[in-house]
């Protein structure tokens, strides 16, 4: 029987979590030195957050709870990026209609509408990326697609990454999305092969009990 301390802990990690991670990019962004950049490259890109929602809808004791824990930690990363963008100066602008003694002012319609827009698709993707992770529990073959997801997810954004920004992104970030590239695919070719070998394994054993 699962424990009300155990339930409440995990559904208090969720937005915890949530807020602790999406902080963090913007703060390493300003940390100069290699370590701090190639850091904030890999919590801020749309992967590592795929894997927050996946891994609470890991810890999540039924389907339901899974599909609910997974948005809350995004939705609370989302907020938690925006506000500590807002705090580092984010989102400030000037009046132009004043010039030459404009003054800058805070834009709530450009704050409130990134926060609003990630938002909703933290809702719409969180339960499926949750429900993906509870079903990924599964240790048999059917399982695999599920267990697969965050990898090929990853192997997708990487390659576009390096395709398309690496040129302009310098050699840090080219070094930082080649080697989660490259752990993406070493993960998925081990779960694969790790699936089909105890699915063999299993079904020999299956026909030695039945021949016995």
């Amino acid at each position: 029987m699962i424990s009300w301390r155990s339930r409440a802990g995990t559904i208090i990690a969720a937005p915890t979590v949530g807020i602790l991670i999406g902080a963090l990019g913007p703060l390493l962004m300003t940390v100069d030195n290699p370590v701090g950049h190639a850091t904030h490259l890999a919590v801020s890109g749309g992967w590592s957050w795929a894997a927050l929602a996946f891994a609470f809808g890991i810890t999540g004791k039924s389907k339901f709870e899974s599909a609910i824990l997974a948005p809350v930690a995004l939705v609370a990363a989302v907020i938690s990026y925006y506000l500590t963008k807002v705090s580092q100066g984010e989102f400030m602008t000037l009046d132009l209609n004043y010039l030459p003694a404009a003054t800058p002012y805070f834009s709530w319609g450009d704050f409130l509408s990134k926060t609003f827009f990630w938002c909703v698709a933290a809702c719409i993707l969180g339960p499926v990326l949750g429900l993906a992770g509870h079903l990924a529990k599964d240790r048999r073959l059917r399982g695999l697609p599920f267990r697969l997801l965050v990898p090929l997810v990853t192997i997708v954004e990487m390659s576009e990454r390096l395709r398309m920004e690496a040129s302009l992104q310098g050699a840090v970030a080219y070094i930082t999305w080649s080697a989660i590239l490259v752990a993406a695919i070493a993960v998925t070719i081990a779960l694969a092969g790790h699936a089909i070998v105890a699915s063999r394994v299993k079904s020999s054993v299956r026909k030695v009990e039945s021949s016995g």
